[in-house]
């Protein structure tokens, strides 16, 4: 039977595909996941979707549960929600105007650039910090700002990192800023009343398992704005034959344009914030004194978790700005994308080059309420027990089964390290038997008797 689909996680399992190799356990960076009987299984109370697993199953078991296309059919209105990462997708000929125009060509009645709610939210957080550096700062906040952006860094925080957590810029994401102009919009131009909303339906085109989450499971919001969710990787041969379609009618329109690439003057403002430093970047552009403006940036959850590690141990408190990433090379390396992240981010730096040399550079849009609503709770790892004398008891447990392992770390035995298969043999999900080496001596000791 297949795993029943979470209410709380995107990143599930095909069990007839998974072959028990253990490579997804070994390369968990949060040690989410088991393999018992053959068979990997998620510890849904500590997973982060953060799509490593994705990315390293080598036979195609694990997946990302996102909507359908045919979804589109439930509402009368359909907005397509594309984040600046996603044009990193198509190369230079396909100009923004044609990648929209495939994008309906799918069932999309209106498209909406989350770049645009980007640069919204780069200006907030240049207000805040300039607010925290005259002292008129009134939320309980402290530096280094981490970004919110990314929910695979929320939910670290929350699960590895809950001391961090007034770290978070307290700030809504692009992506549900997005959701909710769109809406506004549509609203207002179809003039929708209020009691007729149920008939538009935003759908967020999404690089990573992580953006799926985040619209049924909101991190500092109650409710998304967003009812559905696409997977790129799913609708890219749509949409990249289309485009080819619509390249081969304009050359033979336009012979002149056979090899040339288009202009790209309708990339929108913001787009930067797709790769790696482009959210750090813009705030520079906002902030009272860009030359004081001290940041970081860090991409990859190894890395991630060593920033984070420092930050909790007071290393880097002379720094305003963390942009984190839990990808590398940002949003362009999602696990659901398709070009490999330096094409990606070559395509999203030609398309930002092509925007500045141009003229028709959109205004930076107007302020609005952009802060959480909700505060982000903690989610700490499990706990042995809630009783402190009984968890107290298996701790010692836990530390004399660890004194009998190998120190390997080998994940044979379907848990990630031996510390990890120690705290499952306290817990009972497994047996020290589980471990290949004890079970090869005990073996060798039946057979042979044992060694004096």
């Amino acid at each position: 039977m297949p795993e029943q689909n979470s209410a709380f996680h995107s990143v599930h399992l095909h069990e007839d595909m998974c072959k028990g190799c253990t490579i997804c356990v070994t390369g968990c960076p949060v040690e989410a996941i088991r393999v018992h009987d053959g068979k990997a299984h998620i510890l849904e109370e500590i997973c982060i979707d953060c799509g490593e697993c994705i990315r390293r199953c080598p036979n195609k078991a694990k997946y990302a549960l996102a909507g359908e296309l045919s979804e589109l059919s439930k509402y009368k209105y359909t907005a397509a929600l594309v984040t600046p990462a996603i044009y990193g997708q198509f190369n230079m000929h396909y100009s923004v105007h044609m990648i929209h125009e495939a994008i309906q060509s799918l069932g999309f009645t209106e498209v909406f650039d989350v770049a645009e709610d980007a640069l919204k939210v780069s200006r907030a957080t240049a207000k805040l910090l300039d607010s925290i550096a005259d002292g008129t700062c009134t939320l309980p906040v402290s530096k280094p700002l981490i970004s919110s952006s990314c929910p695979t860094i929320i939910k670290l925080i929350q699960v590895r990192f809950p001391s961090l957590i007034e770290n978070i810029l307290p700030l809504l994401p692009p992506v549900e800023l997005c959701a909710r102009r769109a809406r506004k919009t549509i609203a207002g131009e179809k003039h929708i009343s209020a009691s007729e909303q149920n008939e538009i339906g935003i759908f967020l085109i999404a690089p990573c398992p992580a953006k799926i989450t985040v619209a049924r499971s909101p991190l500092g919001y109650d409710k998304s704005d967003i009812d559905g969710v696409v997977n790129i990787g799913t609708i890219y041969l749509q949409l990249i034959t289309e485009l080819r379609n619509k390249r081969s009618e304009m050359k033979k329109t336009a012979p002149e344009q056979k090899n040339a690439p288009l202009a790209e003057v309708d990339t929108p403002d913001g787009t930067a914030w797709g790769r790696e430093c482009g959210e750090a970047e813009y705030i520079s552009r906002y902030i009272k004194n860009p030359q004081k403006f001290n940041w970081i940036t860090t991409c990859g959850l190894k890395q991630v978790i060593e920033t984070l590690e420092a930050i909790e141990d007071g290393q880097l408190e002379g720094y305003d700005f963390a942009e984190m990433d839990a990808c590398a090379g940002g949003c362009l390396g999602g696990p659901l994308m398709i070009k490999a992240v330096s094409e990606g981010s070559a395509i999203l730096r030609n398309r930002i080059r092509a925007m500045k040399e141009c003229s028709n550079i959109r205004n930076v849009p107007a302020d609005e309420n952009v802060v959480l609503s909700d505060a982000v709770i903690p989610r700490p790892a499990r706990q042995l027990s809630t009783d402190f004398k009984k968890a107290k008891k298996m701790m010692e447990e836990l530390e004399s089964i660890v004194e009998q392992l190998p120190g390997l770390d080998c994940g044979s035995c379907g848990a990630p390290n031996c510390r990890a298969l120690a705290e499952d043999i306290v817990r009972g999900t497994a047996h020290l038997e589980d471990c290949v080496t004890i079970m090869k001596a005990r073996y060798e000791d039946l057979l042979f008797g044992k060694k004096k």
